[in-house]
C-alpha cells in the first residue's frame, strides 16, 4: 500500500469523526436506546449484574460494553453511545482492508493495480459518509456493534484465503483468475485456508451473535466465501469450534440468569413471531423500504448504484473468474438479505438496513473503480463526484436532519421531564403509559416511583384508592389527542390536572384533588 493511500484513509476516519462527534453529545435516546442504558447502569452499579430481573430479549454484549464506560465517565448519556461511537469509526478502514483482502485473495495483478486501492478508498467513503452509518453511530443501539463484529468476521475469513494465482496454485489445481501472472516470491507451499484466521473469523462472529441474533444472516455470505476459498473438513471444522468460547459464555450466562435458554424464544414472541408478508402488504413495503435506503445513500444516486451492481454481476457472469465470482457472490447476498427483509413480515425498521450497508459500499467500490472500457480521466471525474455528492448528503446527517437513526429530539423531551422530577421527595409517584422506559433510565437513582397504566380507568381506579394520600403524584402525557381520554378519566374520578413542565411533545402534570364546591 503506497504512502498517499494511507493518508486518504485516514483522512476518511477523520471527517468520520467530524460528522459523527456532534451525535454522540446532541442526542437523546430513543425508548429501545434508554432501556439498553438502563440494563448496561444495572451492571454497571452491580445492582444486577446478570439482568436476572430484567426481561432481557437480546443477548447481553452491548450492555456489558456499555457498562465498562459508566465507572469511568459517570451518569452520562454519551457513555452508553461510545462503543457504537468508537466502532463506527474503525468500521471505515475495515471496510477498506476488506476490500483489498477479497483482492489479493482472487489476483495478483488486482492486488497490485491502483484500482484495488481506489475501491478500497470508495467502499470506505461510503461507510464514512453514509448518512445512516452517520446517524447510527452515536446510538445505544445494537445494531452499530453488530455491523463491525461482523465485518471484522469476513475481513478474517478474507484474511484466511492463500492467494489463487502463482505456481503452487497451478500446481495445486486452485483456479487462476483470467489474465494473472505468476508471483515473483514464493508463497506458501499449501492452498489450504489458514486455521488461525479461520478461528478469530469464528470467533468475531460469536461475538456478533452475542450482540444481536441477526447475525445468522450472514452465515450464507460466511460460507459463500469458504466454498470461494476451497474450505475442506478441517477449515469447516476449526471455523465451527472458533463459535464456541463466544455461544459458551452467553449460554451460561442466559443458565446463570434464567435457568433457561429461551433468550431466542422470548425475542421472536416479541416480533410477534415470523410470518411471510401478505399479499397486500407487499407494496407498501417495498415503498417503506425503498425510502429507508434513501436514508442510506441519496435517494437520487440509487438508480445509478443498482445499475453498477447489475453491471458487477453481469460481468462476473461473463467473465467466470474467481474476482467475479466475488462480484455475484456478494451481490446475490444483498439482494437476497433486501428479498428476505421484504417478504417476511419483520418491522420496517432503519437499524435493519445497517449491517448490509459495508456489502454494498464494497459493492459500489469495486464496482466505480473497475474498467469498463471508458477514459480513465471520466471514470475518476464520476467517482470524484459520487463521493462529493455523498459527502454533501451526510453533512444533514452530522446534524440529525433524517428520520433515521440518533437524533436530538429522540426522547420528545423525556430527559428534561425528568430533571424537573430529579429532586422530587420519596413517595413520589409518575403515573405513565408511554414513556416508561424512558423514566427507567433518567430516574435510575431518583427517589421517583413509576406506575404504568394501561388505560385512563385503571389510573382512575389507582388515584381513587391511593390520591389522597398527600403524596405527590404526576402524570406525563403527549402533546395530542391520545391524552383527551386519560385526562377526562382523571376529571372523573374526582381530580384535576395542573401543568407544570412542558418539553418536547411531553406536558406533566401534578394531579390534585379537585376542589369541592
Amino acid at each position: 500500500m503506497t504512502k498517499w493511500w494511507r493518508w486518504a484513509l485516514v483522512g476518511l476516519v477523520w471527517l468520520a469523526f467530524f460528522l459523527r462527534l456532534r451525535g454522540l453529545f446532541a442526542n437523546t435516546f430513543y425508548a429501545d436506546e434508554a432501556l439498553f442504558a438502563s440494563w448496561a447502569r444495572l451492571i454497571a452499579v452491580w445492582r444486577d449484574p446478570l439482568l436476572a430481573m430484567q426481561a432481557v430479549d437480546k443477548p447481553p454484549l452491548l450492555f456489558y460494553l456499555q457498562a465498562m464506560f459508566y465507572p469511568l465517565l459517570g451518569p452520562v448519556e454519551w457513555a452508553a453511545r461510545l462503543p457504537n461511537f468508537i466502532v463506527s469509526l474503525l468500521l471505515v478502514p475495515l471496510t477498506a482492508v476488506f476490500v483489498l483482502r477479497i483482492a489479493y485473495c482472487v489476483s495478483e495483478r488486482s492486488y497490485a493495480i491502483r484500482h484495488t486501492q481506489y475501491a478500497a478508498l470508495l467502499a470506505a467513503a461510503v461507510v464514512a459518509f453514509s448518512p445512516l452509518a452517520v446517524q447510527f453511530s452515536a446510538t445505544a443501539f445494537t445494531d452499530p456493534l453488530l455491523t463491525f463484529w461482523l465485518m471484522a468476521s469476513l475481513t478474517a475469513v478474507a484474511a484466511s484465503c492463500l492467494p489463487m494465482w502463482g505456481e503452487t496454485a497451478r500446481r495445486n489445481g486452485v483456479l487462476l483468475a483470467q489474465g494473472d501472472t505468476a508471483p515473483s516470491r514464493p508463497y506458501a507451499s499449501s492452498p489450504h485456508p489458514s486455521l488461525p484466521h479461520l478461528l478469530i473469523s469464528s470467533f468475531f462472529f460469536s461475538l456478533a451473535l452475542a450482540t444481536k441474533y441477526q447475525a445468522l444472516l450472514f452465515l450464507p455470505l460466511i460460507f459463500g466465501l469458504g466454498w470461494l476459498w476451497g474450505w475442506r473438513g478441517r477449515q469447516w471444522l476449526g471455523w465451527l469450534v472458533g463459535l464456541l468460547p463466544g455461544l459458551a459464555l452467553v449460554g451460561w450466562w442466559e443458565w446463570a440468569r434464567a435457568g433457561t435458554f429461551s433468550l431466542w424464544s422470548a425475542q421472536v414472541s416479541n416480533y410477534g413471531g415470523v410470518r411471510l408478508a401478505w399479499s397486500w402488504e407487499l407494496w407498501p413495503r417495498l415503498g417503506d423500504w425503498a425510502a429507508l435506503w434513501g436514508t442510506a445513500v441519496p435517494l437520487y444516486l440509487f438508480p445509478f448504484i443498482l445499475l453498477l451492481i447489475l453491471a458487477l454481476f453481469l460481468r462476473g457472469w461473463w467473465a467466470n473468474d474467481a474476482d467475479g465470482r466475488i462480484d455475484i457472490l456478494l451481490s446475490l447476498f444483498t439482494l437476497g438479505y433486501f428479498l428476505l427483509h421484504w417478504f417476511l413480515a419483520v418491522p420496517v425498521w432503519d437499524r435493519y438496513l445497517l449491517p448490509i450497508l459495508p456489502i454494498a459500499a464494497v459493492l459500489i467500490g469495486r464496482g466505480l473503480s473497475r474498467d469498463w472500457g471508458l477514459p480513465r480521466n471520466l471514470q475518476v471525474a464520476v467517482s470524484l463526484l459520487f463521493v462529493i455528492v455523498l459527502l454533501f448528503a451526510a453533512l444533514p446527517a452530522r446534524y440529525g436532519r433524517y428520520p433515521v437513526g440518533g437524533q436530538a429530539a429522540a426522547d420528545q423531551g423525556a430527559g428534561a421531564i425528568a430533571q424537573y422530577l430529579a429532586d422530587a421527595p420519596y413517595g413520589t409517584v409518575l403515573y405513565d403509559h408511554w414513556y416508561s422506559w424512558q423514566w427507567r433510565y433518567h430516574l435510575f437513582d431518583k427517589r421517583v416511583y413509576v406506575s404504568w397504566f394501561p388505560h385512563g380507568a385503571v389510573l382512575a381506579e389507582n388515584l381513587q384508592a391511593f390520591g389522597r394520600d398527600g403524596n405527590p403524584r404526576y402524570v406525563a402525557l403527549p402533546d395530542t389527542a391520545v391524552s383527551q381520554p386519560i385526562q377526562r378519566a382523571t376529571r372523573e374520578a374526582g381530580f384535576q390536572l395542573r401543568p407544570v413542565a412542558n418539553e418536547g411533545k411531553i406536558t406533566l402534570y401534578q394531579i390534585v384533588p379537585a376542589e369541592t364546591p
